[in-house]
């Protein structure tokens, strides 16, 4: 028992930090930049882990794998983790957890926590999507307003994306920047600014795409729509921040209650209650 213990907890951690620390293979780097390079030799952790990833795919069904991908593309693939590798660590994190539990002679409790330990690996992407997300709803507005100085000075749209995604950074600067890259790829503009609109599934992003990609097939002029989305958005952001200031009193209601209010009335009446006793 003491055996199967310390090996579930071994492989467990060593199967996290794997999938923390470990770089993309050179093939899909190779893909990004656009340069050729020799192909690298594929390491034998890395093949072990897209074996068992692959085996975990076949077990799962076409929809949860689906959700699976687009959750990393949403999160920008945190940690360089790619669906292989993520299925990889869920199923030896559930089947460590579980080992661990039958070990200890727990194993109904083992199948409940086997099975939090194998989403758990989701919770901490969504988690990652959630922060990425807001940081691009955070730099839309300046990014926006950039993009419209940058059009309004004489630029096209193509040039003003470029100088502004490379004096930029952060997820919506790659992001920009990767719209960038299928647009010289080959990729026409309506169907480069969709995909990004995909990728972040924001909602304001798809309304910006949206309009931009009528201008373009209305020869309606790109600085007046960019002019227009700066706005909605600079209003967007100062309606989100007068949103989150009228919910700070609703929010102070429990700590001054709980916390507050207590404090306040033993050191009110504790005095008055003291002399109480002290006459009777």
């Amino acid at each position: 028992m003491i055996i199967v213990f310390g090996f579930a907890i071994g492989v467990a951690i060593l199967s996290l930090w794997w999938g923390i620390t470990a770089k993309p293979p050179a093939g899909r780097a190779n893909l990004f930049a656009g340069l050729p390079q020799p192909k690298a030799s594929e390491s034998p952790i890395l093949g072990l882990s897209r074996g068992l990833g692959r085996f975990v795919r076949r077990l799962l069904p076409n929809g949860l794998l689906k959700s699976l991908d687009n959750l990393l593309v949403q999160a920008g693939h945190p940690w360089k983790l790619d669906l292989s590798r993520l299925l990889a660590i869920k199923f030896v994190t559930g089947l460590s957890v579980l080992l661990l539990a039958i070990a200890v002679g727990q194993p109904f409790f083992g199948v409940l926590f086997a099975v939090v330990a194998f989403f758990l690996p989701d919770y901490l992407v969504m988690t990652q999507r959630d922060a990425r997300q807001e940081a691009i709803r955070t730099s839309a507005a300046d990014t926006i307003d950039q993009l419209t100085i940058c059009v309004e000075a004489g630029l096209g749209f193509d040039a003003a994306l470029q100088r502004v995604a490379s004096a930029n950074e952060g997820p919506l600067a790659d992001e920009l920047q990767r719209c960038l890259a299928d647009m010289r790829s080959g990729m026409p503009r309506d169907i480069a600014l969709t995909a990004l609109a995909d990728r972040t599934q924001i909602p304001e992003i798809r309304q910006l795409t949206t309009a931009l990609i009528q201008a373009s097939r209305h020869g309606v002029t790109i600085a007046e729509t960019l002019r227009i989305q700066a706005s909605d958005w600079r209003d967007r952001r100062k309606q989100a921040v007068e949103e989150k200031a009228a919910k700070l009193s609703t929010k102070m209601i429990f700590p001054i209650m709980v916390c507050f209010l207590p404090v306040f009335f033993v050191v009110l009446l504790a005095p008055a209650l003291h002399g109480l006793t002290k006459n009777f």
